[in-house]
C-alpha cells in the first residue's frame, strides 16, 4: 500500500469544497469526504486503476457518486494527491 501524501493545493481544494457543500448540507459534505477517503485507500492499493491524466505524469480517477476528479501522481512508495478537480471546473493546461 502507498503512502498518501497532499499536495497544498490538493490540501486547499478538500477544504474549499467540504466548506463549500457543509455550507448547504453538513450529511453531504460528510458523504462526499467519506466517498473521497475511500476512493484515496482504493488508489494506494492499486495506483494504476486511475487513466493517463491531462497532464503529464499524472492520472485521474473519478470519485463515484461525486463531481470530484482526484488527480495524482505515484512516486516510490507515495501516492501524491496533486489536486481535487470539481467536474464544473476548467482543468488548467
Amino acid at each position: 500500500m502507498l503512502k498518501i501524501k497532499y499536495t497544498k493545493l490538493a490540501a486547499e481544494d478538500l477544504k474549499n469544497g467540504y466548506e463549500h457543500i457543509f455550507a448547504d448540507n453538513r450529511s453531504a459534505a460528510r458523504d462526499v469526504i467519506v466517498r473521497i477517503m475511500q476512493t484515496l485507500d482504493l488508489l494506494a492499493l492499486e495506483p494504476r486503476i486511475g487513466h493517463a491524466g491531462r497532464v503529464k505524469g499524472t492520472y485521474e480517477f473519478l470519485v463515484l457518486n461525486t463531481p470530484y476528479i482526484i488527480v495524482y501522481m505515484v512516486e516510490g512508495n507515495e501516492l501524491i494527491v496533486v489536486s481535487f478537480l470539481h467536474t464544473s471546473r476548467r482543468y488548467p493546461e
